[in-house]
């Protein structure tokens, strides 16, 4: 499967902060766009630029590429209800998303790579498709031998203690493996600052 190779972190300098929440990203340092000087005004976008954009976003937030991310805004097009919701829920519903959200991955790209690597379960069965759609009721978890990887450890060990990682996932008695609960509110989906109607008007043209 293809996978993004570009620097990872350049659109987080074009857009001024962070998509991957890491903490040594460069547009922490630098939120200026590569190229420009510090403080000097960013260039105004045409109505097209902003729809683009804002697309890039999204697709980079769930390390995808275009073609992929392009046939998931399809699919999720033809379902009944808001488009923008469905959508949403298509890509935060994606096997390598969840991992990441569970916090046994410290990045999306982790989360493929363990994904890939044949680590992680889902109701007990192997599955190493990152763009696996996991179905509401569905667990997911780690083959108990990959749970003593350096990789996995780093990630538990960063995640917030106390909490479910996200309200869809509810947290099993081991600790690591989460039960997807389904989305019914869009809003707790934690992707910020990004325009999802305008991506909707990207691809509707």
């Amino acid at each position: 499967m293809a996978t993004i190779r570009k620097p990872k972190h350049k659109i987080c300098r074009t857009v001024g902060y962070c998509l991957y929440n890491h903490p040594k990203c460069p547009s922490i340092k630098r939120p200026y766009a590569p190229g420009h000087r510090p403080g000097s005004r960013r260039r105004k976008r045409s109505p097209y630029g902003e729809q683009l954009l804002e697309k890039q976003k999204l697709r980079l937030t769930y390390g995808m590429m275009e073609k992929q991310f392009f046939k998931t805004f399809e699919r999720s097009s033809k379902l009944q209800g808001n488009k923008a919701d469905n959508f949403l829920y298509m890509l935060e519903s994606r096997l390598m998303t969840l991992v990441y959200r569970l916090g046994l991955a410290r990045s999306i790209f982790d989360a493929r790579q363990l994904i890939n690597h044949g680590h992680v379960m889902v109701d007990g069965h192997s599955v190493d498709i990152p763009s696996y759609q996991v179905k509401v009721g569905e667990v997911i978890g780690l083959h108990p031998a990959s749970k003593e990887l350096d990789r996995v450890k780093f990630a538990l060990e960063a995640r917030p203690t106390g909490n479910n990682p996200t309200p869809y996932l509810e947290l099993q008695e081991d600790g690591v493996s989460g039960k997807f609960m389904g989305i019914t509110n869009p809003d707790d989906v934690p992707v910020t600052r990004i325009n999802i109607q305008k991506i909707i008007e990207f691809y509707s043209k």
